[in-house]
């Protein structure tokens, strides 16, 4: 499990990314989360679907979405 910022490499691609966290991949699931809340990778700005990637990232054991959901619950950004 990753303990830093999501940087996408040369050869990523989001379709990749979001097959993998559909298919239920803890890894992918948090990629997605970031994509999608930073806009990486050309993925539209979606703070909303970001959060829930982040929490099944989170649910399946990822630990960096975690403390990324724990972070943004303390600045109430989704309260």
């Amino acid at each position: 499990m990753s303990g830093g910022p999501f940087r996408p490499a040369p050869g990523d691609s989001l379709e990749a990314i979001r097959r993998a966290a559909f298919g239920g991949e803890a890894q992918s699931q948090y990629e997605l989360a970031e994509c999608l809340r930073r806009g990486l990778l050309r993925a539209p700005v979606d703070e909303a679907q970001a959060l829930v990637w982040y929490r099944k990232a989170a649910a399946a054991g990822h630990r960096t979405a975690a403390f990324v959901l724990n972070n943004w619950r303390n600045r109430a950004h989704f309260e």
